[in-house]
């Protein structure tokens, strides 16, 4: 029972992530913003500490199976992107192959907690996409807040 409830609210979230992606690119009239969502640049070292440093990890912040939600939560916002750029292309997308195929999702994955408490997990230049591209975010809405 705890498992299809899981299953439903990451059905849920996924539908609630899907539809505000397309609400975004209504309300920016289908031109692409200044600068493109897929970029991203490094934090500086002097912010606050982050969410490892702090001995937080992504399976306190998203459950047991957060492997499983990150792998379709990223894959999703990934596909999102593409359809936004096509000149940005990810190559688990690209290729119909799994995320896994190109980055490992565990309890060593760097990420940080922004100031909703979500956590953004990062990918080193080159590793889900063209290095030219950098390193790659995704912010990853909590399941329980």
């Amino acid at each position: 029972m705890k498992k299809n409830r899981l299953q439903l609210l990451t059905l849920l979230l996924c539908m609630l992530l899907l539809t505000a992606c397309g609400a975004s690119g209504a309300e920016n009239g289908g031109t692409a913003p200044e600068t493109p969502p897929q970029e991203s640049t490094a934090a500086p070292e002097t912010e606050e500490p982050s969410a490892q440093q702090e001995d937080v990890t992504l399976e306190e912040l998203l459950g047991e199976d957060y492997v499983n939600y990150l792998t379709e939560t990223i894959t999703m916002q990934m596909g999102n992107r593409m359809e936004k750029d096509p000149e940005v292309r990810y190559f688990p997308i690209e290729d119909n192959a799994p995320l896994s195929d190109y980055v490992t999702i565990d309890e060593t994955t760097k990420f940080e907690v922004d100031e909703e408490g979500n956590p953004v997990i990062y990918f080193p230049a080159g590793t889900v996409t063209d290095e030219a591209n950098g390193e790659q975010s995704f912010r990853i809405p909590k399941l329980y807040q």
